[in-house]
């Protein structure tokens, strides 16, 4: 017995919910598409994402996927919102409604004209709960606080480079200057390298060509075959002179 209770319970919560909802959209609708032309009348079911059609679906969102306080919360405001949204709407159709069949007094211009400009805002802040819900998941967080830390480092890194950029560059100027002075004068360190050196002069004079003794090898051979004959001194006779000692007399032969 008690099962069946709750069946009937639940039976009488869809009845209920579901019927009272389908009334509501479909008074929505109705005021919706008196803003529309006749022949766009299929776009005001799109404008029920925001009142009906977006409660209940931002409650789905709320209960199986929003992730994080940022998520949950947007969720359900927006299960909030789009309630008073749908509320307010239907109301105002029913009045509008009303006011045509001689009910109740008609609504101004002025009056229809807030309905509208207050659906449009609601239709808005819808697209915008998609945005924020989106920037809350835990992941997109997650990188956007540590690319906050990361440019923090990288600001404060930037700060004391262009703080210490006058010291660095005295520490370095003698080096850069020492090397630059090397290099130029590698580059243009004589008269020649700059261009004040180069003249035109004769060339030296070849010095003259030895003669060339040319030796052969019977030439040699002969050569060394020949016997040395010693040179000597001639050797003096005296030389006898006779009477005035102007002619000479011959050296007498020793009989043997």
């Amino acid at each position: 017995m008690k099962a069946l209770f709750k069946f009937v319970a639940m039976v009488a919560f869809l009845v209920i919910g579901g019927g009272l909802l389908v009334y509501a959209a479909s008074r929505s609708l109705d005021f919706v598409q008196t803003t529309l032309p006749s022949n766009d009348q299929a776009l005001g079911y799109f404008a029920l994402l925001a009142t009906s059609g977006g409660m209940i679906g931002w409650l789905l969102v709320f209960l199986y996927r929003a992730d994080g306080i940022i998520q949950r919360g947007t969720a359900l405001l927006m299960v909030l919102i789009d309630f008073l949204g749908e509320a307010a709407l239907f109301t105002m159709d029913t009045l509008y409604r009303s006011g045509e069949n001689g009910l109740v007094g008609q609504m101004t211009q002025d009056e229809i004209r807030m309905v509208i400009l207050g659906m449009s805002a609601l239709i808005a802040i819808n697209i915008f709960a998609t945005i924020v819900f989106e920037l809350g998941r835990m992941e997109v967080l997650k990188e956007i606080a540590e690319g906050a830390a990361r440019d923090l480092v990288m600001f404060k890194a930037l700060a004391r480079i262009e703080k210490d950029s006058e010291t660095v560059a005295d520490e370095m100027m003698e080096d850069i200057f020492n090397q630059w002075r090397g290099n130029f004068r590698s580059a243009f360190g004589s008269a020649d390298k700059l261009g004040l050196g180069q003249y035109q002069t004769k060339p030296p004079a070849e010095p003259a060509a030895k003669p060339k003794i040319k030796f052969s090898l019977p030439s040699l051979i002969r050569r060394w075959k020949k016997p040395h004959t010693p040179i000597t001194e001639p050797e003096l006779v005296p030389v006898e002179t006779h009477g005035n000692g102007n002619s000479p007399t011959p050296p007498e032969e020793n009989p043997t």
